[in-house]
């Protein structure tokens, strides 16, 4: 019964806020319902609709199997990268694997954020600033639970999802107790702003990054991002996770981040090897998954201690 009555206090944050599609009783995937429950080992998922102002959100929280509304959890924000969904991280077994350790996790869709995301607005209307407000509004609803440790708030973020995770923490430094940057790509401002260095010269609605098509304001949004600057105003100790054989976002964008935005800190960079070490190994490849399963949880268990 604790257990039940903790997942709907989970949910009363919500449901007056569901989206227009589900008010008007539109046809829809019961597992896309507010409140739609999966369990497995170690684990309970609760699909989980946020707002960004009037945007829908679309995520699940994964909740320990003994969750306990009596006390309070530590809980990790995960933002995906380019062409990917909440789901990336699910076939990571990310939210499943932290839960099993005591961990409450929130997997989304960014709005815009790729094909495949469940949340309001399309890929043309995707921009660093609605990936930043996402964010931003996210933490607000998470820190807002009843059962939400807000002294203990990560931020996780994969590839693309990396570089917005670190900009988040950096424009909001002393709301995250510590930021997981899996690939992160903090290369892809500067790699915009190479291919496109005169703004005023583009002219069409759309633009080209590293193979995919978005609109033009996914340019114009992070032109005049200080990214070093905004970055490494988060202070906290960082934990970056990179194979050495990514060929989408080269592993040195991982060390420039290290040495350079995260210097000051007791930030760790650990290098995945072997020939499947390439962009999200962890979602398809077993040994370096488990050795970036293992990273993460020291780095929480030491983040936890301090």
């Amino acid at each position: 019964m604790k257990k039940l009555l903790s997942l709907l206090l989970a949910l009363m944050l919500c449901l007056s806020l569901l989206p227009a599609a589900l008010a008007d009783g539109e046809e829809t995937d019961e597992t896309t319902v507010e409140g739609y429950t999966e369990s497995g080992e170690g684990w309970t998922s609760v699909v989980t609709w946020l707002k960004n102002g009037e945007l829908n959100i679309f995520g699940k929280l994964y909740y320990p199997a003994d969750f306990d509304e009596s006390r309070t959890y530590p809980v990790i924000i995960m933002c995906h990268g380019t062409d990917a969904s909440h789901a990336t991280y699910e076939k990571g077994q990310w939210p499943m694997k932290l839960a099993q350790e005591g961990y409450i996790s929130y997997v989304f869709d960014f709005c815009g954020g790729s094909k495949n995301s469940l949340s309001d607005l399309s890929v043309m209307e995707l921009s660093g600033e609605t990936m930043q407000r996402d964010i931003s509004a996210i933490l607000d609803q998470i820190k807002a639970l009843p059962y939400c440790d807000t002294e203990h708030i990560f931020l996780m973020g994969q590839s693309r999802g990396g570089i917005m995770a670190a900009m988040a923490a950096g424009r909001r430094p002393e709301e995250y107790a510590g930021l997981i940057l899996l690939y992160p790509g903090m290369g892809m401002i500067d790699r915009l702003i190479a291919s496109y260095p005169n703004l005023d010269e583009v002219t069409g609605d759309t633009i080209v990054d590293n193979g995919h098509e978005f609109g033009k304001v996914f340019l114009t949004d992070v032109y005049d991002w200080d990214v070093a600057g905004t970055c490494s105003q988060y202070k906290g100790n960082v934990l970056l996770i990179h194979g050495v054989a990514d060929k989408t976002v080269e592993y040195e964008q991982s060390v420039k981040a290290l040495t350079e935005y995260y210097a000051e800190s007791n930030s760790e960079l650990v290098l995945i090897t072997g020939k499947q070490s390439v962009h999200a190994f962890d979602v398809f490849w077993k040994p370096g998954q488990a050795i970036a399963w293992n990273a993460v949880i020291d780095y929480l268990a030491r983040e936890m201690a301090e």
